[in-house]
């Protein structure tokens, strides 16, 4: 059987996870992967690569790492692939790069479409106390998670998920379907679903502020912050004029050494961290 030729685009874990599941796949041939720039550095000042970086050098694939993906076309331009393919890039992707494979350029979005378009689903979904998320394969158009819906999954959230146990379980999820997906797609073997424009939210970009907790918030709302915020950039309150971060809370009544009372009563802190200091974790 023909393998089906692919280019994928990421840049965190929850891609790397997805990715690596296609690139184990014999079904699919990976000519190249794409990530952000590698931007962060350790103690030491060594540039650490991004986990689709970290991907490259594990297999021996291609890697590019444009500012801008449009400073690739040309080489894309070269590949001949049936499915460009993005999950949590962290990139608009413009005409002239979706136009390249013969079959499709799709997106994993992290959200139940035509809930949470942006950058941030999951945390919106946390944010808002949802019972339910999953997983949206979309066909990218010229409009941010815009495109008809090919393929999807749900799941059941469970009352202590936070941000990063989410990205976990959906790329694990993924990672087991994606395969499958590509093939009835290539195979022409799905349907779609037009977005309806009136049921659509959004998930913009979390910026730092918002991540504040404050005591007239209610021990549910400041809960959601904490489960949404556990991974980046993390909850935080001023509590005794010290910056203290809080990973995990629970509203139930338990032996920890701190608890913090909001509007209607209060959290216990299972894991957290004052400014300064090492992270603490309360064995619950």
């Amino acid at each position: 059987m023909k393998k089906i030729r692919i280019v994928l685009a990421g840049t965190g874990e929850f891609s790397k996870t997805i990715f690596k599941s296609l690139i184990l796949d014999s079904r699919f041939e990976v000519l190249c992967l794409i990530s952000q720039p590698n931007k962060k550095m350790d103690r030491n000042k060594n540039i650490i690569l991004t986990p689709i970086a970290q991907l490259a050098n594990e297999f021996g694939l291609k890697i590019f790492q444009p500012n801008k993906i449009k400073e690739i076309y040309e080489n894309l331009k070269l590949l001949e692939f049936d499915f460009f393919i993005t999950a949590s890039f962290g990139q608009f992707i413009p005409n002239i790069i979706l136009s390249l494979p013969k079959k499709l350029a799709l997106n994993v979005h992290g959200s139940l479409l035509e809930k949470y378009r942006g950058a941030s689903p999951i945390q919106y979904t946390l944010l808002n106390n949802d019972q339910i998320t999953g997983i949206s394969l979309i066909e990218m158009i010229d409009r941010m998670d815009a495109g008809d819906i090919l393929k999807s999954f749900q799941i059941k959230i469970k009352a202590e998920d936070t941000a990063l146990e989410l990205f976990d379980k959906l790329a694990k999820k993924t990672s087991l379907v994606i395969g499958n997906w590509l093939e009835e797609i290539y195979n022409n073997n799905f349907e779609r679903k037009i977005q309806n424009e009136e049921l659509v939210t959004f998930a913009p970009k979390i910026q730092n502020e918002e991540a504040e907790l404050f005591t007239n918030m209610t021990c549910q709302q400041a809960l959601n912050k904490i489960r949404a915020f556990n991974d980046q950039p993390g909850a935080f309150i001023i509590y005794n004029n010290k910056r203290l971060k809080i990973f995990r809370a629970s509203l139930s009544k338990i032996k920890t050494p701190i608890k913090i009372e909001f509007l209607d009563g209060f959290l216990y802190l299972i894991e957290y961290q004052f400014e300064g200091k090492k992270k603490v974790i309360y064995e619950v």
